[in-house]
């Protein structure tokens, strides 16, 4: 999971979830997805996922897509800023079918938060 820190400008990587928040949310479910990397290949550019009770959320960006996971996080951002929940975000990328630009994998789950964050960075 790559972070590099954001120094305002529209056109920076986004920085990751602190520590603490990867480290202290329990079970979460998870869809991972793939489009193109920032070397122009296509594989995972991370996993959107959400709390069992459905009041968190976000986007972990795989380390090879930190450019077009970024702006994975600022979409997931943006529909934040505009009243949606993270239960909506989730089920709106759930149902979906993106020709072409993305592949939606099925959802899953994960034990912790910080276990899908290492799942994210192996994939």
């Amino acid at each position: 999971m790559g972070t590099l820190a954001l120094d305002g400008s529209p056109l920076s990587i986004v920085p990751g979830p602190s520590a603490v928040e990867v480290r202290s949310e329990g079970p979460v479910r998870y869809l991972v997805i793939s489009g193109r990397q920032d070397d122009g290949l296509w594989g995972p550019l991370g996993a959107l996922w959400r709390s069992e009770d459905a009041e968190r959320g976000g986007f972990l960006v795989h380390p090879w897509a930190l450019w077009e996971g970024s702006e994975m996080v600022r979409c997931y951002r943006s529909a934040r800023a505009h009243g949606w929940t993270p239960e909506e975000i989730y089920r709106y990328w759930q149902r979906e079918v993106w020709p072409g630009g993305y592949v939606v994998d099925e959802e899953r789950t994960a034990a912790s938060l910080m276990l899908l964050a290492e799942l994210v960075a192996a994939l």
